[in-house]
């Protein structure tokens, strides 16, 4: 038994080992014991004796010793060491002696050496014994929940001069908490008319309530709405509910087909991941198989190599090709909308135009990575509908899509159908794509405001091709567009060529040519031409195009993506012998934009104003600021006035006189980063954090609190006894809640101290043996912790 001891041990030189083995060996000879319970002294062969010897896996020294076994003609080594190579011991076949785990290593595929003179054992182990991981690069796509808060968006525009003279107001009522997004949005408008008396009217564009669903990546929404589309429909506005996933809306989240890069190593290894010659990704691997979810930033077609390079300085390379589409989803991830109501007409116009009931069903879902199958369906009482959606892709030759719906208009008797396909290929250096689609004269759509007539056409085709890294000209696009009409109908067919390239010149001068030709009408091409140049503060341009002999304008622009500043346009044009003046101007500040336009044509005038912006409402903090399209949030650091604050490292101002100030254009559903000078606080404060992570929804507001305290950090020791009276039991754990990892056991002497506690209220919680039970404590600027505080936990 003294042999077993040595290797849990493991701690004396191997020789040292070797030489207590040899004497223990001797020592139980000489008592006569039988030979299958003594451990043996290494020899020559490692097929013949048992041995402690140092332990290398496929080249590299683990740096420790193993004991290797032979029982009934065959070699053991103990299972614990291979696990901790990363090796997965359920592969291998297990022998249990002396209360220890031991793995058969006599298989073909695993080689074994015994280097005598160095005392080591060698293994050759394949990477399919070893335990698989599969390494991803997506990020976490859980939204935080938001505060209680809401914002109001409004859009003043005013029009006059000899043309018209009118007057518009927007507003868009937005109330959000938690998951729940209220909003009612209005247009008012008033028209001037010289000859007629004037027209005032509004309209309510939208209601609705939304519950967004972040764990399951859905939402509902009750109200108004638009259908989902689904490349068989139009879109159409109703009212009702719609349920559904949005991920599809998600930046962050990677829904299409992805491919997974899988590989071997067999050491701890590093991988990259290049895509036409260009790094997608890069992680630290341990030896074994790898599945890598890339997550790549590519469309199309492209050819990916796998390098690996271990820490023996071995690198291996493998080459792949790869396809990658949004249009194909995810291999087992399905994409769904259920819609029920009543369609709305005269959206813009009418309050009120709700017609007919209906129910719309949508799903899509990715059979593979290299195909997606879908079916849409459709309900009305003048109307039903199906359709089936497939994408394929083609191996090395691109993506193909087959989409198809038949329709039934129940009070025309209409049965109709449409047929539609694509197929796109996009390499790095070219892209080609056909399209195809044939409507038949009974074909009907829901949403359409007429089922009588057709506004669709008969059929249309569009053939695109373009051209990257061309030498001289850079990049060269061609494409076709024809529509083709049913007679009876008031639309005109179209038969469209169009040619275009663009080049950069020389430093900061950029242009592009195009050509046009409508067949159908025979006119002659029209050519375009535009030049601009950008000046080295990047901020001012001058631009210069010429449409065929008759369209000619100069413009000179200022611009700069601040949030704050002043923008403008100035130019001169002429079209058709009428020459023109014109001039913008945008002024930006945090409390919204002002826009002025001023057109001078002839002897004829023409101007407009508008004012964009934002009345926002956080906590208890009203503020003016730009139009929210994406998320903010109001950060505090309560009385401390005059700090630099900084939006994802951008500098966005000051704190005011209470410590308070809002930061607008959060993106929604990726991480965003609030920070502030520390070094401007005094150094008597205590600061819990400098900076704060959060991943926002969209068009929602959080509060970011920075606790800054000027009371110095107190240690306090607690002593708790339950409604007895009696003390709680030593080695209960004391948790504070609501700060990560405070937690401490009850000592023997039943007190518990917890260090550098800030003046606040504080919540604990006591986990027993049998219980748990929860106190309360306020620690204020003048609490005495001199002594123990005893506290009653119930």
């Amino acid at each position: 038994m003294l042999i077993r001891q040595l290797c849990k041990i493991r701690k004396s030189p191997p020789v040292l080992i070797l030489l207590l083995c040899c004497i223990q060996l001797e020592h139980t000879q000489a008592q006569d014991v039988s030979p299958a319970s003594v451990a043996k002294p290494p020899v020559s062969s490692p097929n013949s004796e048992n041995a402690i010897l140092g332990l290398w896996i496929n080249g590299v020294d683990l740096k420790q010793d193993a004991f290797i076994l032979r029982e009934n003609g065959q070699t053991y080594i103990e299972c614990s060491l291979l696990k901790g190579g990363f090796v997965d011991i359920s592969k291998f076949i297990h022998l249990n002696k002396d209360n220890l785990q031991y793995c058969l290593i006599d298989r073909p595929d695993i080689s074994s050496q015994m280097d005598e003179q160095h005392q080591l054992f060698k293994l050759s182990i394949p990477a399919q014994y070893m335990l698989a991981q599969k390494l991803s690069s997506q990020q976490p796509y859980l939204p935080d929940l938001p505060n209680l808060g809401g914002f109001v968006n409004y859009n003043l525009y005013f029009q006059d001069g000899d043309f018209n003279k009118q007057a518009n107001a927007s507003t868009d009522l937005n109330l959000f908490w938690k998951n729940i997004l209220f909003n009612s949005s209005h247009v008012f408008r008033k028209n001037y008319n010289h000859e007629q008396a004037n027209v005032q009217n509004s309209s309510r564009l939208n209601t609705s309530l939304s519950f967004e669903f972040p764990k399951q990546m859905s939402s509902l929404k009750l109200g108004d709405n638009i259908s989902t589309y689904t490349g068989l429909n139009q879109s159409f506005y109703f009212g009702g509910f719609s349920f559904g996933t949005n991920f599809t809306s998600r930046p962050n989240y990677i829904y299409w087909n992805t491919p997974s890069i899988e590989g071997s190593a067999l050491t701890q290894s590093s991988v990259d991941l290049i895509i036409n010659g260009t790094q997608a990704y890069n992680a630290k691997v341990n030896p074994g198989q790898f599945n890598i979810d890339s997550n790549l930033g590519f469309n199309g077609l492209g050819n990916a190599e796998i390098v690996v390079k271990d820490i023996l300085g071995n690198t291996t390379v493998k080459s792949i090709p790869i396809f990658v589409n949004q249009r194909l989803l995810r291999p087992g991830l399905t994409d769904y909308n259920i819609s029920a109501g009543k369609l709305r007409y005269n959206y813009a116009y009418d309050d009120n135009d709700y017609r007919d009931w209906f129910g719309s069903a949508y799903i899509r879902r990715g059979i593979s990575s290299s195909t997606t199958l879908g079916a849409v369906a459709d309900y009305s009482k003048k109307l039903e509908s199906a359709g089936l959606l497939w994408s394929q892709y083609l191996y090395k030759l691109g993506l193909l899509e087959v989409n198809s719906s038949y329709s039934h208009a129940d009070g025309l008797g209409l049965e109709g159908y449409t047929v539609n396909t694509e197929f796109k290929r996009d390499t790095q250096s070219y892209s080609i794509g056909l399209r195809a689609q044939y409507y038949s004269p009974e074909f009907r759509m829901l949403g359409l405001d007429d089922y009588t007539a057709s506004y669709l056409p008969k059929q249309e085709s569009q053939i695109y091709l373009s051209r990257n890294q061309i030498p001289f000209i850079n990049n060269l696009s061609l494409s076709y567009v024809e529509r083709k009409y049913r007679e009876g109908t008031d639309r005109q067919d179209q038969r469209i060529f169009n040619l275009r390239t663009s080049q950069s010149l020389a430093k900061g001068l950029f242009g592009s040519f195009g050509v046009a030709y409508d067949a159908e009408s025979g006119d002659r091409a029209s050519v375009d031409l535009m030049l601009s140049y950008n000046f080295d503060d990047r901020k001012h341009s001058v631009t210069f195009s010429q449409h065929d002999d008759d369209e000619t304008s100069l413009q000179f622009n200022k611009y700069s993506y601040e949030n704050t500043g002043f923008d403008y346009t100035v130019g001169a044009s002429r079209s058709h012998d009428v020459y023109s003046g014109n001039l913008s101007t945008r002024f930006k500040t945090n409390a919204g934009d002002l826009n002025l336009q001023y057109l001078q044509t002839d002897d004829q005038k023409y101007y407009t104003a508008s004012y964009m912006g934002s009345l926002v409402w956080l906590g208890n903090r009203f503020d003016l600021s730009k139009y929210i399209n994406n998320s903010f949030s109001l950060v505090r650091l309560e009385n401390t006035p005059n700090i630099d604050v900084y939006s994802n490292g951008s500098y966005i101002g000051k704190t005011d006189k209470n410590g308070e100030i809002f930061s607008y254009n959060l993106a929604g559903y990726t991480k965003n980063s609030i920070a502030f000078d520390e070094s401007q606080v005094g150094i008597d404060a205590n600061i819990a954090e400098t900076f704060h992570t959060f991943m926002p929804m969209n068009q929602r507001g959080y509060i970011v609190d920075f606790p800054i305290s000027n009371h110095q950090s107190r240690d306090v020791t607690f002593r708790f006894i339950d409604v007895n009276q009696q003390a709680l039991a030593s080695g209960s754990v004391v948790h504070i809640l609501g700060i990560p990892n405070a937690k401490y056991p009850i000592a023997s002497s039943s007190l518990v101290t917890f260090y550098d506690l800030m003046p606040r209220d504080y919540s604990l919680e006591v986990q027993t043996a049998d219980k748990v039970c929860k106190s309360e404590f306020t620690l204020g600027p003048d609490t005495k912790v001199d002594e123990p505080i005893t506290l009653t936990c119930q």
